[in-house]
């Protein structure tokens, strides 16, 4: 009789345990749930820059390996989603990283603060008529990464895997073809 009990007792309590946690673990959030895109930046608008509208298509493979000094034909997407990756195998310094990132609601000045947490060098530049950084990277390759204050912030970073590559003329160069207002 208190075997029963016990093993009664155990899964009660177990019950209870599983009720508390899931209630435990569940929280509101304030704010207003946004269609994706409805947001809006007051310094710059998507309209001006229709280019950053392509997400990941913004520039073609063609364009991302001319700039990067590969062939077309040695540049791959490894990956779409929040952020745009590719790989590019260059003539000289190897393979090369290519990241590119647009958020609606980031700003420059967030890109600036992490930088300067991440001790990047970082350097004040206008690309296309647009504030930007440059930020150099603490790695021995020379990586290199730009934002821009556009409809949001949008960035370009390139990551040689080995030494020789000028990755922060890339990633300029990349820039200033995200932001040509022509189309």
């Amino acid at each position: 009789m208190t075997r029963r009990k016990l093993t009664g007792s155990i899964a009660v309590m177990s019950a209870l345990t599983v009720v508390a946690g899931l209630t435990g673990c569940s929280r509101s959030v304030d704010g207003t749930a946004m269609k994706e895109g409805a947001g809006t930046s007051d310094q710059h608008s998507a309209d001006q820059y229709p280019n950053l509208l392509k997400e990941c298509d913004v520039l073609t493979n063609d364009v991302l390996a001319k700039t990067v000094g590969a062939d077309p034909l040695d540049i791959q997407s490894t990956f779409v989603g929040a952020v745009c990756r590719w790989q590019a195998l260059n003539q000289t310094s190897g393979l090369i990283d290519i990241t590119r990132f647009w958020y609606e609601r980031g700003n420059l000045d967030e890109e600036t603060q992490v930088a300067k947490h991440l001790n990047y060098k970082i350097e004040n530049k206008s690309i296309a008529g647009v504030k930007s950084i440059i930020m150099h990277g603490n790695d021995p390759n020379g990586s290199c990464g730009v934002a821009s204050d556009a409809a949001g912030v949008v960035g370009w970073w390139v990551n040689p895997q080995g030494p020789g590559a000028d990755a922060c003329g890339m990633a300029s160069k990349l820039m200033d073809l995200t932001l040509a207002t022509n189309s």
